[in-house]
């Protein structure tokens, strides 16, 4: 059991897929810290982080029942943002993580899927990541990317309401169908 397992990403948007693999880390920690993107290290064009930010609390609130461990939403990447120029890098979020937690760095995990996990090497300071942190890789069991789910909006397709986050109104969906992002 880990202490801690930080779930980052870009969640452009947030779907269900997502807010499975925070109830699935949830059994294998003490506490999740679901942490999107400030300013994504592949330079991704992202929705508005606060609007992100309250829409995974949103979600965070309505998975909570089905966690078997504490969960919460950190805006740590806006900080680290506010400090340094650049992206944010994994490796970066969980060494500040580790010392201003004042863990041990094998207490804390980062939370994968298989796909990221096999590209974890070639991440900044990868091979370092992997030998300091813990990783906690979660297979894709509902089968959505924010990618299609963001083709599917701009094209003015519907979403199929499994796709959709618990807690995100459908609505919510709709600024990446009229802005393109």
């Amino acid at each position: 059991m880990h202490e801690i397992a930080l779930y980052g990403g870009a969640f452009n948007p947030p779907h269900a897929g997502h807010a499975r693999v925070m109830i699935e880390a949830s059994r294998q920690a003490r506490k999740v810290m679901v942490m999107p993107s400030f300013r994504h290290p592949d330079g991704k064009c992202m929705a508005d982080y606060a609007v992100r930010l309250q829409w995974l609390r949103s979600i965070v609130a309505h998975v909570q029942k089905d966690c078997a461990a504490d969960i919460c939403v950190s805006d740590t990447e806006q900080h680290l943002a506010a400090q340094q120029a650049g992206p944010i890098y994994s490796y970066t979020l969980l060494d500040h993580m580790a010392r201003c937690l004042g863990i041990a760095d094998h207490a804390l995990a980062l939370v994968v899927g298989p796909d990221v996990l096999q590209q974890l090497p070639r991440f900044y300071r990868g091979r370092e990541l992997l030998e300091r942190f813990a990783v906690i890789c979660i297979d894709e069991q509902i089968g959505v990317r924010s990618s299609t789910l963001r083709e599917r909006l701009i094209n003015g397709e519907p979403v199929p309401p499994h796709w959709m986050a618990p807690g995100m109104n459908p609505l919510n969906y709709g600024l990446y169908a009229a802005h393109g992002h």
